[in-house]
């Protein structure tokens, strides 16, 4: 290490702290988690037995001692002695020896917050229900919002199930923004009220001059100028029967193109949804429960590292606009399922703008940071500046991550919403995802206002900590907003805490990577795919005698039956997981791999078809790899499993 990779004083700090944060693989912290929890258990307890201590008992010393009291406990401790030796047989996410998927052990913090709560059981849909957990969930939302750069005075946000019912409130909410300038047009006319608007050019225009395409091309911001100007304009009454009669959350798809079509005369093609190639599975199914459709969906192509092609993005919004196709969202990644690659939203933001002065086009940008997003707190200081990409790699100690990666982060903060996975990269327990909004005013286009949840009347402060009014599930978990929030305070989202802990998880990426790369396999050969943006590697192995892409397949198949827990039966050394590539999906970085493999050539692969190609994937989510101790060395020990893998699938 050199004098400018020396660590600062708060990297050395928490490089120490790091192995507080966790029981530990060998649960060398089990003193401590035992005390906290016992703690946890103990205040509840008191809680209980100090809560109208005047109502005296319910269950009495006496009753614990008759047959069938006695016969229920028998039955709980037996019972639970087999779940116990059941659970045993599920997954060490704890090892460093597992590196399968975005899965690890839960910092202490978030263990204990949710255990701690779970014993108060919190429904955080509403205040009523969750009086101390809703203000955590708020407040856990404006920490994630200011790691990714969005304005805490306008933004909003709150807990979810995981990521999937998050990126569906986005396109939810995306999908009536969309829509609003139509819905705002056909009440104004009903009002008899005129409005202006703001067009993608900066120049305004009257509401009821702009035809179909342009009404479908109005910025968030301005769409959402337009919904409050609407509302001053006539009374609440009045405004609320206008827009059910021309919104599509009443109307309701099967009538709305039908109306479109009398009120405009010249109908346009449906509107579609750009998504980066490599974006989650879980968006086809959004897409289709929303019904919008999947043949709606515009997927476009990735360059060689993974990441969103934004000159082909460019081509596609411009192919579009001529065919006047609107453009509903760009679904753009921050952190692939398969590598953990990290679009370049400055990029994707900077076509958008190009689009709206070129060809007056718009469209909401999410960026589905699920899997991703905690690593934005690597770009902040303790001091609360951001940190520069040559900052962040001498507390590193290995080469990334790169300027490219800085301002893909950094832009974060511009995109009109952003999804977030806790329980990744969070480290804490399910369920916990994330949903932001960059602009608070647009979730009252989701609101639904069952009487019983109403907040208090005069009491406007209130009305965010009424969640149900404004998110998709009816009940969800305090404990989770607990584990999160107390997560947060124990692991700040800078570089002290948060950011320390997925700077190491990288550099032992990076690490594991150097050590596949320099491996001395022979006769086999490790086909490494580019550095990962994070932590997620991606290979295969390749043998001389393996001269056909279906052999080549089958051969790395073999390697993940003998490594994985799902395949192998018996727990092996070390567990990995797998992926396929197949086309379209990775028609624009499989080249170059199928290149150095030498097996078959691109159309080949593509007319492999759903065969594609099978690639061979290590998350690695242990933070102790970057620097390991004495032993055990998982990197050499991986290697060494590795290659009995290989000899064992040849054979």
């Amino acid at each position: 290490m050199t004098a400018a990779d020396t660590p600062s004083p708060n990297s050395s700090e928490s490089h120490d702290a790091l192995r507080a944060w966790f029981l530990g693989p060998r649960a060398e912290n089990a003193d401590l988690l035992e005390r906290v929890i016992v703690e946890a258990l103990r205040d509840h307890v008191f809680w209980r037995r100090n809560y109208h201590p005047e109502d005296g008992f319910t269950i009495r010393e006496t009753d614990k001692r008759k047959p069938g009291y006695e016969n229920a406990v028998s039955t709980l401790t037996q019972e639970l002695m087999g779940l116990l030796a059941e659970l045993k047989r599920g997954v060490p996410f704890f090892s460093g020896r597992y590196r399968a998927h975005m899965l690890s052990e839960q910092t202490i913090a978030a263990q204990v917050g949710f255990f701690a709560t779970m014993l108060y059981n919190p429904n955080n849909v509403s205040v009523e229900a969750s009086p101390v957990t809703s203000r955590l969930e708020l407040e856990v939302a404006a920490q994630l919002a200011g790691m990714i750069g969005y304005d805490p005075a306008h933004s909003w946000g709150h807990l979810t199930s995981g990521g999937t019912v998050a990126n569906f409130e986005a396109l939810w909410i995306a999908r009536n923004v969309f829509y609003l300038p139509l819905a705002a047009a056909g009440a104004a006319r009903d009002l008899h009220v005129d409005l202006t608007v703001a067009l993608p050019d900066g120049t305004t225009a009257p509401l009821e001059s702009l035809s179909l395409q342009q009404l479908l091309n109005i910025r968030t911001t301005d769409s959402l100028e337009l919904w409050d100007a609407l509302w001053r304009s006539e009374s609440h009454e009045r405004v609320t029967l206008a827009l059910a009669n021309h919104s599509l959350s009443t109307v309701g798809y099967q009538d709305y193109g039908r109306r479109l079509a009398l009120d405009y005369g010249d109908p346009l093609p449906a509107s579609v949804i750009l998504v980066a190639s490599t974006a989650h599975y879980s968006w086809e199914k959004i897409i289709r429960a929303l019904g919008i459709g999947s043949n709606q969906i515009v997927r476009i192509p990735v360059d060689n590292h993974f990441r969103l092609d934004t000159a082909a993005l460019w081509d596609t919004v411009r192919s579009l606009s001529k065919r006047r196709v609107p453009i509903m969202a760009c679904i753009t990644v921050c952190g692939t399922t398969e590598e953990s690659a990290v679009d370049q939203l400055d990029e994707v933001l900077a076509v958008r703008a190009r689009a709206a002065t070129e060809l007056g086009v718009t469209f909401h940008v999410h960026s589905d940071a699920c899997f991703g997003g905690y690593a934005a707190a690597v770009t902040w200081s303790a001091d609360g500046n951001r940190r520069s990409a040559a900052d962040i790699r001498a507390s590193s100690g290995c080469d990334w991550p790169s300027e490219l990666w800085v301002r893909a982060m950094t832009a974060l903060g511009e995109a009109d919403s952003v999804t977030i996975d806790p329980h990744k990269l969070g480290y804490v327990p399910y369920p916990a995802g994330a949903f932001l909004l960059k602009e608070r005013r647009a979730r009252e286009l989701v609101a639904t206002d069952p009487p019983y949840l109403a907040p208090t009347a005069g009491l406007d402060s209130a009305e965010d900590l009424y969640l149900g009014r404004f998110i998709f599930e009816g009940s969800k978990p305090g404990a989770a907003a607990a584990a999160v929030w107390l997560s947060h305070k124990v692991l700040p989202l800078n570089e002290t805490g948060y950011g320390h802990l997925i700077e190491q998880t990288a550099a032992g990426a990076r690490r594991l990577y150097d050590g596949l790369y320099t491996a001395d396999l022979a006769p086999f050969r490790v086909v490494l795919l580019p550095r990962p943006d994070v932590n997620i590697i991606c290979y295969l192995v390749h043998h001389p005698s393996l001269t056909t892409l279906d052999a080549v397949n089958a051969f790395n198949e073999r390697i993940y039956s003998l490594m994985s827990l799902e395949v192998a039966g018996a727990t092996p050394e070390y567990i990995i997981s797998r992926t396929r590539f197949q086309t379209p999906m990775y028609d624009g970085a499989i080249a170059t791999l199928l290149h150095e493999l030498g097996v078959c050539t691109e159309d080949d692969w593509k007319r492999a078809g759903s065969d594609g190609l099978v690639v061979l994937r290590s998350t690695v989510m242990d933070p102790f790899l970057a620097a390991p101790p004495p032993a055990p060395d998982h990197i050499a020990g991986f290697i060494t499993a590795l290659r009995h893998a290989c000899d064992a699938a040849l054979g």
